[in-house]
């Protein structure tokens, strides 16, 4: 039997679609805005006639489309700061300069933005500067300066690979990262303490925890010494880094992270797009544009990826089983755990969708399709957002020699998907709000 088409088609529409709608520089533009002297910031106005200065720092994946819409809203006002980025995705801004980090590894861009936003903003560090940042996914790799200059790049390369490989989730990264980066965790904000700070945010993390957003460049959170001491034990981190980084964690001697306070009025903080938000848009698109039942299934955000992708197609054939003869789609947004266990090119979205078929295939299922990638159009290593795939895909697999089992066990997903044509690949978006996975039946 052949793929189901009709549902293939409906899947990447939702996925395209989404997208669209949920273009940061449109929504930035939508959200901050000029009237007089006064910048209209959501519900928040600020009196530009009180500040000399306006910097503005653009860290992460949506940081270009983000800067370029600020902009065509502050133009000229803009006095100095920077755009930190893994990729250019469109027009270059105008006003500020664009340094290309590295992702998901640092390079030595990523040192040099970061050195250059402290060397600005301790410059400008007065009552009467305005700082402006324009925060995404992605810092943690593209936006980065060690904690200790005996910390080389080669070191932050190895401190990312082990812990993006390690089976920890991204807010468990980041809590080691913050540790280690002069930067994170509120350090890059404490380097302007006297300067009136605005933080607009496009949310690659869970619900509403925005200190952990490219791991907290201008929010300090409450993560403490002993959760980084818990998450370094729990996966053997000392063994795996660096020895000298091994040796400057065990010594003690890395200083305290920033904790949050009471909300000051010199500090606020704004989200604009986050996974919910792309939820939502799915949702409706699916509904409104092709008819189908939706479910949005909230709880399904991080777990390990096998057992992920068999309740996923638990509650699709239960969705479907309720609505006879409609076609039916669940949607679930956040990132699935899954560790690199070879040296093949795929990513979390892409093992996700062949698991997902391998396991229809299974159960011989038919006529349920699932489509799993990355907003950032990224994932893991491999030129591919995700893939989508189906029982039949397996099959197709298989009668060209094409071993999905072999695939799984070299973390070779997108070899896999790339043999069939059945890859998603948009380049890099701009974005950065998580992973969207959509499955559809009828």
């Amino acid at each position: 039997m052949n793929s189901t088409p009709d549902l293939r088609n409906i899947a990447l529409e939702i996925f395209h679609r989404t997208l669209a709608a949920i273009d940061v520089e449109s929504v930035t533009q939508a959200y901050a805005r000029l009237n007089d002297d006064q910048l209209v910031i959501g519900e928040e106005e600020v009196d530009l006639a009180q500040f000399k200065r306006a910097i503005v720092i653009a860290i992460g994946k949506a940081s270009v489309p983000m800067a370029r819409a600020v902009e065509k809203v502050l133009d000229d006002r803009i006095n100095d700061g920077l755009v930190a980025t893994n990729a250019m995705i469109g027009a270059l801004p105008q006003h500020l300069p664009v340094i290309i980090g590295g992702h998901p590894l640092p390079n030595v861009g990523s040192i040099e933005a970061a050195s250059r936003a402290l060397e600005i903003l301790r410059a400008n560090d007065t009552e009467r500067t305005l700082a402006l940042f324009l925060i995404s996914g992605g810092g943690s790799a593209l936006f980065e300066r060690p904690i200790d200059p005996g910390v080389t790049l080669d070191d932050l390369q190895t401190i990312n690979r082990v812990l993006v490989g390690c089976g920890a989730v991204i807010g468990e990264m980041n809590v080691v990262r913050r540790f280690l980066s002069a930067v994170k965790g509120g350090r890059l904000a404490a380097s302007a303490p006297r300067s009136r700070q605005i933080s607009l945010y496009v949310s690659d993390v869970n619900s509403d925890d925005l200190s952990t957003v490219s791991s907290g460049p201008t929010l300090p959170g409450n993560v403490t010494r002993d959760d980084f001491d818990r998450i370094v034990a729990r996966y053997d981190l000392l063994n795996k880094f660096p020895p000298h980084v091994a040796a400057l964690i065990a010594s003690g001697s890395l200083p305290d992270l920033p904790q949050a306070s009471e909300k000051s009025t010199r500090r606020s903080h704004h989200l604009l797009l986050d996974n919910r938000k792309a939820l939502s848009e799915a949702g409706r698109i699916a509904e409104s544009g092709f008819g189908c039942v939706v479910e949005i299934a909230e709880d399904l955000v991080e777990g390990e990826v096998e057992q992920m992708a068999r309740t996923h197609i638990e509650r699709i054939v239960a969705l479907r089983k309720r609505h006879p003869g409609r076609t039916v789609c669940l949607l679930s947004g956040g990132e699935v755990i899954c560790p690199v266990r070879g040296d093949g090119q795929g990513g979390r979205n892409q093992e996700f969708a062949l698991r997902v078929g391998l396991r229809l295939e299974e159960l011989g299922e038919e006529n349920v399709i699932a489509l799993s990638a990355g907003t950032d159009g990224i994932d893991g290593a491999s030129p591919a957002d995700g893939a989508v795939a189906d029982a039949a895909t397996v099959r197709r697999a298989r009668s060209l020699g094409v071993s999905p089992e072999e695939r799984l066990l070299n973390s070779d997903s997108f070899n896999f998907f790339n043999a069939l044509g059945a890859c998603v690949i948009t380049g890099p978006t701009g974005n950065n709000v998580r992973d969207l996975r959509i499955l559809v039946a009828k």
